[in-house]
């Protein structure tokens, strides 16, 4: 979630908007990292909901769906970073929820996406991520993202 210069407020940048959401989806494949695993990779969604308190920090929640057997799904609390201006990390941990054919387990998230960004509210690009766990993988996937900034700043 990176900001630009303020068209309404001469001096001031998007740098310092305090409030931003981000409302971010993907396509992603997963594959787990043993070739141990019944299951190959399978293709999935991505969602992420991000509060930026400040340019460079924010944190949120992820919620990922991926369609193998029978749709599993993981939750993950992530606190994001914005090392430049066309990148985002994000990391924390993840919680696999239970379903008929695993268990609930607890593993650590991360991820970096890459941004294109045609104006202040909208990016997309490649996305890298892992779950490191009993259910370990990495992903690779495509992502549209969108940002609401407050009223002062649009």
């Amino acid at each position: 979630a990176q900001h630009e210069e303020s068209s309404h407020h001469e001096g001031s940048s998007h740098h310092d908007a305090i409030g931003v959401w981000e409302i971010f989806a993907s396509g992603i494949y997963a594959s787990p990292f043993s070739n141990e695993e019944e299951a190959g990779g399978v293709a999935g969604i991505e969602i992420h909901l991000t509060y930026w308190a400040v340019h460079l920090y924010g944190g949120g929640i992820s919620y990922t769906a991926k369609f193998e057997e029978e749709m599993v799904h993981d939750i993950a609390i992530l606190g994001s970073l914005n090392p430049t201006n066309w990148m985002t990390i994000n990391a924390g941990p993840n919680f696999s929820l239970p379903s008929s054919h695993r268990a609930f387990s607890l593993g650590a998230y991360a991820e970096s996406e890459f941004y294109i960004r045609p104006n202040k509210w909208f990016h997309f690009g490649p996305v890298f991520g892992t779950i490191i766990g009993q259910h370990s993988e990495y992903s690779i996937g495509f992502h549209l993202g969108f940002e609401l900034y407050p009223k002062a700043y649009r």
